[in-house]
């Protein structure tokens, strides 16, 4: 294979030019610390950093918390990548077995779709053979087991889990191809679950079309299946097809069931639509066998469309024909919130609450309003923004003897900061403490909770937020990417960096994209922040780096920009670098990469590192030089003082298919400038521009008059300004005769400019003097007036 050094090789041997490479890649480019997790920090920094100096001993930051098996199928996705030897199948199918194994047990887990890549991935790795005993690496329970996980505790499912969970089914129908149900008793479930997938991915269509063509046998998982499409057309918006579905499952002798009349009705209850939920309502429905009356959700759900149509009369023959039957203590609780909704006030319905009581009384039945009841109507009450009335309720439980419970204190936490109560949520709080919380119902609120306190106008002490993070971290809660967003901002603000370490550690792997990418972006704008200081911001991008392994290109690419603008062109150099070495080929460094890193070391005038990315591009197969590329590098090597090499790439432009830009005219002319005998090669380049009459701009025009400056022909230059407005139709400006002087560099020729200048253009010096100037060599040398000449590339 020919080496990537050979087209350099003879380009420099037949131009007659030394080979020269001061980029060893085995050098440093700067003195750093090196450090464990692969984090370092700048070397210059002076104060205690991440990573930095102590005389006492620095604790291990914590290892990823990722679920059992994710941190194998990262592995495997990461020498995918690099196209190297992959780990064993066996480990990949143990790592596979034991992700959903943890997904399964933990009721509340849920498939992110940052996992699902890794999964997905694992997944195709592992089809692509089998075991030595020719039986396939993962056995059907296993995928069972996976596609169970894939649509637990999800109200949807985007298009990744849609993409696994169908190459999985398909997996899972090959091998049950040609069974009986008696020889495959799940083959029915199976194809229940793909429904409900699909229902829940937003293709509730397919998925009835699915099920009109593959009708299971069992009426159970039939009625199942339909009730998912009912639900999934309900999340979608779909009315028209909810009916047209009822009708289809009615010609099948499918028993139309309560869950699927409280879709109905919620749906028509929800749109407002009075008539078609009473409609449904008045549907009879079946257990398969028996008829059966709506359920409570459903009572509630058509009351409270009575309560917001102000249909007063229809609401009561809903509450008369609840009551016909014994009623059960949540359609109480219904007639109480419909009672609320109608105008009642708190003291009405604690006369209608004794009613009820004696009503249960006379019929031999013991039911009274309890917490649950009182729970409801502080529900109803945040639905309406009301916190006043919901406060209300809670005092009226109380003076009837009821105390509250975990929902409550719930409800008042999230009442109260709707409200920025913050202080009245921490009162709840406390009181949540002393009750028992069923599968850390509380976790959400809390996290809230936490949030306000860090986000808040009111400074709540450290530790006292901090009281309540421990709290949830004693019981293994998971905190939500809002509240590390919010705990990762505040301990980069005390300079607790490996607390932000061991935060994202235990959290950020069980987050989806979207989660991560949140938080990613609180430590891409704390390291942003101008009035971040250099080396926390360099700490915030170590953290990023390393454990948002997926920040994209532009992310990194603003960083490192950052870094050129504080002035730290080595921090600068390493963010290229990890772009540049990055196993992502979408993160890799591109050709816009290396024209900003170019414009960087240009303005830094950093000569060492610039011909160390020159000749790391030179070696980059996937890299072509452009006339963009040659003009960033023909201004770098001009600002690093070496304008002969610039040159150099005025050349390979021009003779270029793509040719020269108006910004490689205006680059040379400035290479020019300060090159010796530069006008040797600007005039000639005037002068084509002139005989083939291509139009030039100011900034042209300033370019060569600087460049005639530049080389002390000041009595041309002079000449070429005072005819400027009437050859080329504009009057010479602040960025015209400011480049002429600063080009200037002669202390006799600078007083001369200054007076031609006064004398011709009086009100273009006055506005000279108003922008300000500084003087070289750290006040001894020439005049420079603050104009800008910037290029874009």
């Amino acid at each position: 294979m020919p080496s990537h050094l050979t087209r350099v090789v003879f380009q420099r041997l037949l131009s007659n030019r030394p080979i020269v490479y001061r980029g060893c890649l085995q050098r440093s480019l700067r003195p750093r610390i090196s450090t464990h997790n692969g984090i370092q920090t700048a070397a210059q920094s002076q104060r205690r950093t991440f990573f930095g100096f102590s005389l006492k001993p620095q604790r291990k930051a914590k290892d990823p918390d990722m679920t059992p098996g994710l941190e194998k199928m990262i592995d495997l996705s990461r020498l995918t990548r690099l196209k190297v030897r992959r780990s064993p199948p066996e480990e990949v199918a143990a790592a596979f077995d034991a992700f959903f194994a943890a997904k399964e047990k933990d009721l509340k887990a849920v498939v992110e779709d940052f996992q699902i890549n890794h999964v997905h991935n694992s997944f195709m790795y592992l089809q692509e053979s089998n075991r030595p005993d020719g039986t396939p690496w993962l056995p059907l329970p296993v995928l069972r087991r996976a596609m169970s996980c894939l649509v637990k505790t999800r109200k949807t499912v985007d298009r990744s889990h849609v993409q696994l969970a169908r190459i999985i089914h398909e997996e899972i129908e090959k091998r049950t191809a040609g069974k009986s149900r008696e020889e495959e008793p799940l083959i029915d479930l199976d194809f229940s679950t793909w429904i409900r997938l699909l229902s829940m991915s937003g293709q509730s269509l397919k998925a009835r079309e699915l099920l009109l063509s593959e009708n299971p046998t069992q009426s159970k998982i039939q009625a199942a299946c339909w009730l998912n499409i009912l639900e999934g057309l309900q999340a979608e918006g779909n009315g028209d097809e909810m009916s047209k579905s009822i009708s289809l499952l009615r010609k099948l002798s499918v028993p139309f069931t309560r869950g699927m009349q409280q879709r109905m009705v919620e749906w028509f209850a929800d749109k407002g639509d009075l008539e078609q939920a009473k409609y449904w309502y008045m549907q009879p429905t079946y257990n398969g066998k028996d008829h059966t009356s709506p359920n409570s959700a459903t009572n509630a759900a058509i009351l409270r469309c009575c309560a917001a149509n102000q249909d007063i009369a229809s609401g009561q023959e809903v509450i008369a024909s609840i009551l016909k039957v014994t009623p059960q203590k949540r359609d109480w609780d219904s007639i109480f919130v419909w009672s609320a909704a109608t105008g009642k006030g708190v003291d009405e319905i604690n006369r209608m609450m004794e009613v009820m009581v004696q009503r249960m009384e006379q019929i031999g039945k013991s039911a009274r309003p309890d917490v649950n009841t009182i729970n409801s109507l502080v529900e109803y009450a945040m639905s309406k923004n009301d916190p006043y009335s919901a406060e209300r309720y809670v005092n009226l439980g109380q003076k009837r003897g009821i105390q509250p419970n975990a929902q409550t204190f719930i409800l008042q936490m999230e009442y109260r900061l709707s409200v920025n109560d913050i202080e009245g949520a921490r009162t709840a709080y406390f009181g949540l403490q002393g009750e028992d919380v069923p599968e850390d119902e509380d976790v959400p609120i809390i996290n809230k909770l936490i949030q306000a306190m860090c986000t808040g106008t009111r400074k709540y002490d450290f530790d006292t937020i901090m009281g309540i993070v421990d709290d949830l971290g004693a019981r293994k809660a998971r905190l939500e990417s809002d509240t590390v967003s919010a705990l990762c901002l505040l301990h980069l603000k005390r300079g607790e960096l490996r607390d932000v370490v061991d935060l994202l550690q235990t959290h950020s792997y069980h987050y989806s994209s979207e989660q991560r990418a949140a938080v990613r972006n609180v430590l891409v704008r704390f390291c942003l922040d101008r009035e971040t200081s250099t080396a926390s911001a360099w700490d915030a991008y170590q953290i990023c780096r390393n454990v948002f392994d997926e920040t994209p290109r532009e992310i990194r690419t603003r960083i490192m920009n950052n870094f050129f603008t504080r002035g730290r062109s080595d921090m600068a150099c390493h963010v290229f670098f990890h772009m540049r070495h990055h196993s992502n080929h979408l993160i890799r460094a591109t050709a816009d990469t290396y024209v900003d890193a170019f414009m960087g070391f240009a303005h830094a005038e950093d000569t060492e590192s610039l011909e160390l990315i020159h000749n790391q591009m030179k070696l980059d197969m996937e890299i072509e030089p452009n006339t963009r590329m040659r003009n960033a590098l023909m201004f770098a090597y001009t600002m690093t003082e070496n304008p002969v090499r610039a040159m150099e790439f005025w050349q390979e432009i021009f003779a270029s298919n793509e040719g020269p830009s108006y910004s490689s005219i205006k680059l040379a002319f400035r290479a020019c400038e300060t090159m010796p005998f530069g006008d040797q090669h600007a005039k000639p380049i005037w002068a084509r521009l002139m005989r083939m009459d291509v139009e030039v701009d100011k900034e042209v025009f300033a370019a060569y008059v600087g460049a005639l400056a530049g080389n002390s022909l000041h009595e041309e230059a002079q000449e070429l300004v005072l005819k400027a407005e009437e050859e080329f139709g504009f009057r010479p400006d602040v960025l015209i005769l400011g480049t002429m002087y600063n080009a200037t560099l002669s202390f006799d020729k600078q007083d001369l400019l200054e007076e031609f200048i006064k004398q011709k253009f009086p009100d273009v010096w006055t506005e000279l003097e108003a922008i300000g100037s500084t003087s070289t060599m750290d006040g001894f040398g020439y005049k420079q007036f603050n104009i800008n000449r910037d290029v874009n590339p």
